[in-house]
C-alpha cells in the first residue's frame, strides 16, 4: 500500500478514540450508532485533512449521509450527548479523547454545546453543513464566533441542538429555531474602543466590561505558570498513565486494527489490497474466536452486516464481505468453539448472540458439535441458534433423525418443533415412533407448536398412547392450540366409561387441556360430569367435580360462571365445595 494512503489511515484512525462497550452485542441499535458516530468523526477529520478540492471528501460525506438516512428511517432520531472530553449516545460513551488539540468532544464542549439532535429526513446540505461548521472548530476565533452561533446561522430543518451559556447560566437550554430569535434577546452597545455588553439576563443591570476583561488577562498571567506543581503528576494522572500502558500491554489492543480495516473497506476500491483487507479481518476474528472473546466476535459480525446493508458495494465487493459471513460458520471455526467450550466457562448467552448471526453453511458442523457436547445448558444454546439459522433449512437437519443417539435426535425434534413448518411433519411423525420416550414426548411438544390440522391428528392419536405422560402431553397441546376440532376428543376421552381409573395428573391435564381451548361447547358437558351421581367411589367422583369446575373457570365465559354459581349452591358438599373453589381461583 503506497506510503501515502497509510499515512491517510493513520490521521482517520479512531481506535483510541472509541472505546469498546460492554453488553453492545445485544442492542443493534447501540451497535449502529457507535457506527454511525465512527463514521461521523472521521468524515470531520477527512475535511481537515484533506484538501478542500480532493475528490475523496465526496466519499466520506456520501458515506456518512447513507448511514445516517439508514438509521434515521429506523429509529427516527439520533442524539449525541457531548461531554467535556466524550461523546455519548443512549448513556453510553462511544467516543473519548482528552488532548484538548485534537478532542472534537472537547472543541463542541467548550463553546457550550452539550447536544446533537439529527431526525428523519435529514438532508444533503445539512450533513455538509454541519461538516463545514465543526471542521474549522479547532480554529475559531472565540472573540468573534462560536460552534453555536455558526450552527444556528446554517438555520438547519432536521438538525436540532442543546447548549449552555457559560456567562449566564449552566442549566442547558434550547437552541432558537432561527438566528432572528437568538438575536432578539441581545442587545450590543459598541463604544469604539471600549465595548460592553449587556447581558440578556431578566432583573440583571450588570454588564461585562470586554476591554478590562482582556487587559487583566494580557497584564496579570495565568496562576498555572508560576504554579510549579504543574510540572508534577497528580495521582489520577499517574493512574491514568497506568491504566494506559496496562491497555498497551493487554493483547486485546492488537484488535484495535478492526477499526482501521473496517474503514479499508469503505473507502478503498482496488480489489487486492480490499481483499487482504477481507482475509485479515478473518484472520481477527479466528483471533477472538480462539480466545472465547465471543462479544468481541459478534461485534466484528454485526458490523460486517452493517456494510452489506449500508454501503453501496460493487458485486466483487458483496463477494468478499459475503466471504467473512459465510466463513465464519466453517466447520474450523465451529470446532474452535467447541474446543473453547470444553477447557474454560463463557457466558452462553454471547455463544448464543453470536451463532445466530450464522449462514445455513453452519448448520451442519454445529449439529455435529451438538452431538458433542456435554453441557445441557450448552446444547440448549445451540438448539436455539439452530432454530433461527435453519427456518428455511429443513432439510439439512433430516438426515441425523436416523443418528443413533437418542438426545441427538430429541434435540432435532426440538429444533424442528421451534421452526414450526409443516414440512417438518413427517420427522416428526418418525420421532413419534422412536423406541425411546424421551424423543416421543418432545415429539409431542414439536406437533404443538406446528399446530397444523395434520399435527392436531397426530396428538389425537397420541391420546390413547401407552406412555401417561406423552397422553397428558398430547392433551395440553391440544388445549393451547385453542382449536374447536380438538375439542371433541378430549371430550370423549373424559365422558369415557373407565376414566375415572385414571391417576389424578391425569384427569387434571385433560380437564385444564378443555378449559384451555375456551369454547362453550364444553359447558353442557362438563356441568353434566359436574352434577352427575356416580356409581364409584366418593374420591374419584371428587377429582372429576373438581376437574369440571377448574375447567369451568378456564373457560369463564358467562355461561360456564353461570354454572359454577348455581354449583355453589348445591345440595351436594362436593359439588359446592369444587364450585366455590373454582370461582375463587377466578378472582384477580
Amino acid at each position: 500500500m503506497p506510503e501515502e494512503v497509510i499515512t491517510d489511515k493513520k490521521a482517520l484512525d479512531l481506535s483510541a478514540e472509541m472505546p469498546l462497550i460492554e453488553g453492545v452485542e445485544t442492542d443493534e441499535e447501540l451497535i449502529l450508532g457507535r457506527d454511525l458516530t465512527s463514521a461521523f468523526i472521521k468524515a470531520i477529520k477527512a475535511f481537515r485533512f484533506y484538501p478542500p478540492d480532493n475528490p475523496t471528501l465526496k466519499g466520506f460525506r456520501d458515506q456518512l449521509l447513507k448511514k445516517f438516512q439508514f438509521f434515521l428511517n429506523k429509529y427516527q432520531s439520533f442524539v449525541i450527548q457531548v461531554g467535556e472530553y466524550n461523546l455519548s449516545f443512549k448513556g453510553k460513551i462511544i467516543y473519548e479523547n482528552k488532548d484538548v488539540k485534537s478532542s472534537l468532544a472537547f472543541s463542541l464542549y467548550k463553546d457550550g454545546l452539550r447536544e446533537i439532535r439529527f431526525v428523519k429526513g435529514l438532508e444533503e446540505w445539512e450533513v455538509q453543513g454541519v461538516i463545514d461548521v465543526l471542521k474549522h472548530s479547532e480554529n475559531i476565533n472565540q472573540l468573534e464566533d462560536d460552534i453555536v452561533t455558526l450552527m444556528w446561522e446554517k438555520d438547519f430543518v432536521h438538525v436540532s441542538y442543546l447548549a449552555t451559556d457559560e456567562f449566564l447560566e449552566e442549566t442547558p437550554v434550547i437552541i432558537p429555531d432561527n438566528i432572528d430569535q437568538f438575536r432578539k434577546n441581545l442587545v450590543f452597545k459598541p463604544l469604539a474602543h471600549h465595548v460592553e455588553v449587556e447581558l440578556a439576563e431578566e432583573g440583571s443591570e450588570e454588564r461585562v466590561d470586554l476591554d478590562e476583561i482582556l487587559s487583566k488577562a494580557i497584564d496579570e498571567p495565568p496562576p498555572f505558570v508560576s504554579d510549579r506543581s504543574v510540572y508534577f503528576l497528580t495521582p489520577d494522572e499517574v493512574e491514568g498513565l497506568r491504566k494506559d500502558v496496562e491497555s498497551e500491554a493487554d493483547p486485546a489492543f492488537v484488535f484495535n486494527v478492526t477499526d482501521i480495516l473496517f474503514e479499508i473497506l469503505a473507502l478503498e476500491k482496488e480489489q487486492e489490497p480490499y481483499q487482504d483487507a477481507v482475509n485479515i479481518l478473518i484472520k481477527v476474528l479466528d483471533a477472538f474466536l480462539t480466545l472465547g472473546e465471543f462479544t468481541k466476535a459478534t461485534d466484528l459480525l454485526k458490523r460486517v452486516y452493517i456494510i452489506l446493508k449500508t454501503y453501496d458495494l460493487q458485486d466483487w465487493q458483496s463477494e468478499s464481505i459475503r466471504k467473512i459471513i459465510v466463513g465464519a460458520g466453517e466447520e474450523v471455526r465451529i470446532e474452535r468453539i467447541g474446543k473453547v467450550l470444553e477447557r474454560e466457562e463463557v457466558r452462553l448467552e454471547d455463544v448464543n448472540v453470536y451463532l445466530s448471526l450464522l449462514q445455513k453453511n453452519s448448520i451442519k458442523p454445529l449439529i455435529k458439535l451438538l452431538g458433542e457436547l456435554k453441557n445441557s445448558k450448552a446444547r440448549r444454546v445451540f438448539c436455539d441458534a439452530l432454530s433461527e439459522i435453519g427456518k428455511n433449512a429443513i432439510e439439512m437437519f433430516t438426515p441425523f433423525m436416523d443418528d443413533r443417539r437418542w438426545y441427538l435426535v430429541r434435540n432435532i425434534v426440538y429444533i424442528l418443533g421451534r421452526i414450526g413448518k409443516e414440512q417438518s411433519l413427517p420427522y416428526i411423525q418418525k420421532a413419534f415412533n422412536h423406541e425411546e420416550n424421551r424423543v416421543r414426548r418432545e415429539a409431542i411438544q414439536a406437533l404443538g407448536l406446528i399446530g397444523s390440522p395434520k399435527a392436531i391428528g397426530l396428538l389425537v392419536r397420541a391420546l390413547t398412547d401407552n406412555d401417561v405422560r406423552i397422553r397428558c402431553m398430547a392433551a395440553i397441546n391440544l388445549g393451547k392450540g385453542g382449536k374447536k376440532v380438538g375439542l371433541i376428543p378430549l371430550l370423549e376421552v373424559v365422558q369415557s366409561k373407565d376414566f375415572y381409573k385414571r391417576e389424578p395428573a391425569e384427569i387434571k391435564a385433560f380437564f385444564n387441556a378443555i378449559g384451555m381451548v375456551g369454547s362453550n361447547e364444553a359447558v353442557p358437558v362438563l356441568q353434566q360430569l359436574l352434577e352427575r351421581k356416580s356409581w364409584f367411589s366418593r374420591g374419584k367422583t371428587d377429582e372429576i367435580r373438581i376437574g369440571a369446575a377448574n375447567a369451568l373457570a378456564i373457560i369463564g365465559t358467562p355461561d360456564a360462571r353461570a354454572v359454577l354459581e348455581v354449583g355453589k349452591n348445591s345440595k351436594e358438599e362436593s359439588i359446592r365445595e369444587a364450585c366455590a373453589q373454582a370461582l375463587k381461583s377466578q378472582t384477580p
